[in-house]
Order: structure tokens, then C-alpha cells, then sequence
């Protein structure tokens, strides 16, 4: 956890009446007897994991989407935390980047996600028809590394144009290249929530989208910082493209991470 975080830990413990020491990024003991005083924090959770469900309690108190209060950092509490932190020093949550649309070749003829009612007619509603993809190769929890998946649920719809593409990707790169580009880091794909920053449904809502890597693919980096902006996944984005996923980096330069069965 970065010292922006525990900063932040310690100047909400403070504001809550606890003894948390100085505001000085440094986890000690003071700091460490405060959170664990703090009501809703299961009392058998690691430490670690207090600290990231401390975060998650605090955004979802400013009404805040965190999703499960787990104590694990994924890309929905990375989120939170970022508004969390702006609303506490500048009284406001920060702006969603999202450039115009554009036109996108569509050859497997998936929805457009606007309007929602196209989603609905074809997907059905949010969180229905569900099923579970058995993955060609093993993926890693992205907010908790050391568990291994080999499936994870999507869409009926999607799911067999999603086990081509992967199929592919273990073909064309190997499971060392996998593993080296991070292309089994994974980030979560049905996940029943509003966008971010908005008021409609997310593409997870539906088990249509699929994140990975995260951590190197931040939401908000565009080409200058992503790891999936690197000619090394070239061949990554063609493979979805091909079935007609639409990469959200690849045509709007942000949210890197992300890739859906829906049309912008």
C-alpha cells in the first residue's frame, strides 16, 4: 500500500476521535492500534487486508462505488480510493475522461452498449444468463495473486467467441509469453454495477467485459503509460478484434485493461 493511502488511513482515524500518530504515510503501531478499534472490520482479516477494507468502508460511506468490501485492492477500490481522496482534499470527485465516439467495424455483430435497451433486447437483463467459461490456460486473481482460476462466469452469448480468443492467445504467445506480458493477470468480468462516474450499467453488469492486468493498465493511463499500449500485445488486441471485441485503449485511450462484446 502506497504512503498516499495509509496517509489517508491515518487523517480519517484522526477525524474519527482514534490516535493514530502522525500523518506520516508510515504504518506503526499507534496507527495500527487505531484501524483495529474501528467498527466493521472482520477481527480475524490480516492486517493488510484491514487496511484496503478501512478504504473500501470510507468510500462507501461517501456513496462511493467500492463493490464487496473484501480487503483486496482491485480496480474498483483503486478507483474508489482516487475519488475518496479527492473528495476529502478538494470537496469533489474527479472528472471521467471519455473521448468522442467513434465509428467501429463490428464483423461479429455484438450490441452497441447505448442504448441500453439494445443491450437488454439482445443480452437480456443484468446478471442473467450466465454460464462459465473453462479457461485454456490458468489465470491469476489480480488483487490477490497467489490465487490460481480456471474459469470464471460470463455471458452464454459470449462464451464461445471468448474461449477462441484466449485458445488463441495461449497459441500464438505460449504460456511463458502468458505469463510474461501478464495476459493471465485478471481483473474481474461479471461484476453486476454503474460505470464508473455514471449512472447506467457497466458492460461487467451483463458478464460482457473482461479485465486484465489492472495493476499495469490503470484506468485513467493512456499510450504514455499502459502496458497493454506496447507493440508487444499487438497480437493480443488483433485476436479480440477479430471476434469483434471492442478494446476501450485501443479506441478511446483509456481503460487499457478492459475489452467488451458490445459496440461504442
Amino acid at each position: 500500500m502506497t504512503k498516499r493511502a495509509i496517509r489517508l488511513i491515518q487523517n480519517q482515524l484522526k477525524s474519527m476521535g482514534f490516535d493514530a500518530g502522525p500523518e506520516d504515510g508510515v504504518f506503526g503501531t499507534r496507527t495500527r492500534e487505531a484501524l483495529n478499534q474501528v467498527d466493521g472490520l472482520p477481527k480475524n482479516w490480516s492486517l493488510k487486508r484491514k487496511k484496503v477494507a478501512f478504504i473500501q468502508l470510507l468510500a462507501q460511506k461517501e456513496g462511493i462505488e467500492t463493490g464487496q468490501i473484501d480487503g483486496y485492492w482491485g480496480p474498483q477500490t483503486e478507483y474508489a480510493f482516487d475519488c475518496l481522496e479527492r473528495l476529502i482534499r478538494e470537496d469533489k470527485e474527479p472528472e471521467v475522461w471519455r473521448p468522442e465516439d467513434r465509428v467501429e467495424e463490428n464483423p461479429n455483430e455484438w450490441p452497441a452498449q447505448l442504448p441500453e435497451e439494445d443491450l437488454i433486447r439482445y443480452y437480456g437483463n443484468v446478471g442473467e444468463n450466465q454460464t462459465r467459461v473453462q479457461l485454456p490456460y490458468p489465470h491469476n486473481l489480480s488483487w490477490n495473486t497467489r490465487q490460481v482460476i480456471n474459469s470464471f462466469q460470463c455471458h452464454e452469448k459470449v462464451h464461445d467467441s471468448l474461449y477462441r480468443v484466449l485458445s488463441r492467445v495461449l497459441d500464438s504467445y505460449g504460456l511463458e509469453g502468458v505469463k510474461a506480458l501478464g495476459l493471465d493477470a485478471w481483473g474481474g468480468c461479471l461484476n453486476v454495477r454503474k460505470k464508473r462516474g455514471g449512472t447506467s450499467y457497466s458492460m461487467h453488469s451483463w458478464g460482457i467485459a473482461v479485465d486484465y492486468d489492472p495493476v499495469r493498465n490503470k484506468l485513467e493511463w493512456g499510450r504514455d503509460r499502459a502496458a497493454f499500449a506496447k507493440p508487444d500485445y499487438d497480437r493480443w488486441w488483433k485476436l479480440w478484434e477479430e471476434e469483434g471485441w471492442v478494446s476501450l485503449g485501443r479506441t478511446r485511450n483509456f481503460d487499457w485493461m478492459h475489452v467488451q462484446a458490445a459496440k461504442l
